[in-house]
């Protein structure tokens, strides 16, 4: 194992990396103090609590997202082990950190955890969680390029 073969691209996305799994414990969204809530489904968060991390509030994306989180210390596994791989490194990092990106985006802009129309707002660990998505998203961009980035490759049928 040589350490020395980590460039800072990896470095960058195993620190993005470690982010986003902490930012699913941290408050994604808060709820507003002068509505009122005579339903239970009016506690998103639960009865009593003002703010929910990403980890109470999406049984499936939390899991997903931990895989997005996991990618950039595989990739670093890949580098200083020197795996050979049939397509440059860093490219399925970024794609998992795009895809991370999507996810957060859609769950706390398009389609917040809201089923009645009360006031639900994206707390500070939500902008955690989209910075680090991006940097995992860089970095392995970064890194991909650094590969070669499929420059040595042709598509078919050209002469």
């Amino acid at each position: 194992m040589d350490f020395s073969k980590l460039h800072r691209s990896e470095v960058v996305g195993v620190i993005a990396g470690l982010l986003l799994a902490v930012s699913l414990f941290l408050p994604w969204y808060s709820l507003g103090g002068d509505v009122t809530r005579d339903e239970p489904d009016d506690w998103v968060c639960g009865v009593g609590s003002d703010s929910c991390s990403a980890w109470a509030t999406f049984p499936i994306l939390r899991w997903l997202l931990l895989l997005a989180a996991a990618a950039p210390l595989i990739l670093s596994w890949i580098v200083i082990r020197e795996h050979q791989l049939t397509w440059p490194r860093g490219e399925l990092t970024a794609i998992a950190g795009l895809a991370a990106l999507v996810l957060i985006f859609f769950n706390g802009v398009i389609d917040k955890p809201s089923e009645n129309d009360i006031e639900v707002s994206l707390a500070w660990g939500y902008l955690i969680a989209i910075l680090a998505s991006v940097g995992i998203f860089i970095a392995g961009g970064f890194r991909a390029v650094d590969s070669g980035g499929g420059a040595q490759r042709k598509p078919p049928a050209t002469f």
